[in-house]
């Protein structure tokens, strides 16, 4: 966020619009910061950030249902046709909260999120793979 706002510095006091701006350039900006330390002699880049930075596969397999740590994700599609459901997910994130796009006061809290699963893909990023829901 700090190389936002010294690149942007009459938006430095508009913490919406920097948030924004990170979110839609954070990738861009990986890449680049860690090509630029691969570069370097003992840059100290971690082989799974290189892989993070250089993006998944784009051929992304989907699954109906996924095991992890002994639980097993279905979709809702594959909830539909069991007695044993498992669709359902909650995420408690900390995040920033507006009222409105015109609210120049957000605040940052925890928040909860529920949801249904409808697919679920695995993100192959060559060493290692991250199952998305």
């Amino acid at each position: 966020m700090i190389h936002i706002k010294t690149a942007y510095p009459k938006f430095r006091k508009r913490t919406k619009w920097l948030q924004d701006k990170h979110n839609s350039t954070f990738i861009q900006w990986l890449r680049f910061k860690v090509q630029s330390e691969l570069e370097e002699d003992n840059h100290g880049v971690s082989e799974n950030l290189r892989w993070l930075a250089a993006g998944p596969n784009m051929a992304v397999p989907l699954y109906r249902s996924y095991l992890i740590k002994g639980i097993k994700f279905n979709i809702k599609a594959q909830d539909d046709v069991r007695t044993t459901q498992n669709s359902g997910v909650y995420l408690l994130a900390h995040t920033m909260q507006v009222a409105s796009a015109k609210d120049k006061n957000p605040i940052l809290s925890n928040m909860g999120f529920y949801g249904v699963i409808q697919e679920i893909w695995d993100l192959d990023y060559q060493k290692f793979t991250i199952p998305v829901f």
